[in-house]
């Protein structure tokens, strides 16, 4: 079958919050808008957060997804058109265009690029095959696994050791493992954790591989200082090492930092004019909800403003 092409004001890559914030307002502005989302559903990181959200203004939330449906709700009285399950095969930033995976050609006057994070892998042997074997996804989803077992959670910052206070109410062991010879995270998580029972720390430590059979039996560490290796018997295991962006695609064609998240103006655009980046994706200091919520406006404004002013090449 022949590739089709479509011509629209503006794409958005990603359908987090930071994706439908853009995109509501984008439909506010009168703008078409085209929106794509390699998940079957929106939502992005929110659908990861289990605990309540208490910290967006105006709005208190179970978890993350009744979060997402409070914006959904905004978002389809918009009438966006949006492509789900749609993965993105090529990005051109200067052509303002986009390929996905059926091969199908998108251009516009302007895109905005929301497509996040993800959260940093480990890369050892084991990691990929005992996922959902023993790899946990959260503490606070799965915690009712941990009961009476062994858990061992990688990771120094904030949220690590949530997870492993949230845990520790639940099993019979946790040992926290970090890479580093401090902790990262806020002092009201390292005092509780520190001073808890169960928790026991193992700084200047990484996992080299996970082991078993069927299910996670043991992990086996290796301490920087001493150069010594340790196998450890356990039961479950949950990675906290914190993210990094989705913005391979990205790579040479406009300016990111040296951790891949894309630099951006104070109109959220990138050093190619008419290319937008939201969200985590361009935020490595202060990756909130709020602040993805703020940078979809702006972003939506100023490729309004853009359209208007006829700009853009």
């Amino acid at each position: 079958m022949r590739a089709k092409t479509f011509d629209t004001d503006v794409i958005i890559i990603g359908a987090g919050p930071a994706g439908l914030s853009a995109a509501i307002w984008c439909a506010d502005l009168g703008l078409s808008t085209i929106v794509f989302e390699k998940e079957a559903e929106p939502g992005g990181q929110l659908l990861r957060i289990y605990n309540p959200i208490t910290n967006y203004p105006g709005i208190e939330t179970a978890n993350g997804r009744e979060m997402r449906d409070r914006f959904l709700t905004t978002f389809k009285k918009s009438e966006v058109v949006t492509q789900l399950s749609t993965r993105i095969a090529d990005i051109d930033p200067v052509g303002k265009s986009v390929v996905t995976n059926s091969g199908d050609r998108f251009t516009a006057h302007s895109l905005i690029i929301a497509t996040g994070v993800r959260r940093r892998r480990l890369n050892v042997p084991g990691e990929e095959i005992f996922k959902g074997k023993g790899i946990i996804e959260s503490g606070s989803k799965e915690k009712e696994k941990a009961r009476g077992k062994t858990v061992l959670i990688t990771g120094g910052g904030d949220a690590a050791l949530e997870n492993a206070l949230i845990l520790a109410d639940f099993a019979a062991k946790v040992y926290v493992i970090h890479r580093r010879a401090e902790l990262r995270a806020r002092s009201e998580f390292t005092e509780k954790a520190l001073n808890h029972p169960i928790i026991e720390f193992r700084l200047e430590t990484a996992v080299r591989s996970i082991k078993g059979g069927s299910k996670i039996k043991a992990v086996q560490l290796f301490n920087a200082m001493s150069g010594a290796t340790e196998e450890i018997a356990l039961d479950l295991v949950l990675i906290r090492i914190g993210v990094e962006p989705n913005t391979e695609l990205l790579q040479g064609k406009i300016e990111l930092d040296n951790k891949g998240y894309i630099l951006i103006n104070n109109n959220c655009e990138t050093s190619t004019p008419g290319v937008y980046a939201i969200g985590d994706a361009a935020n490595s200091v202060a990756p909130t909800i709020s602040t993805a919520a703020g940078t979809g406006a702006t972003a939506a404004k100023a490729a309004f403003a853009s359209l208007k002013h006829g700009k853009a090449v």
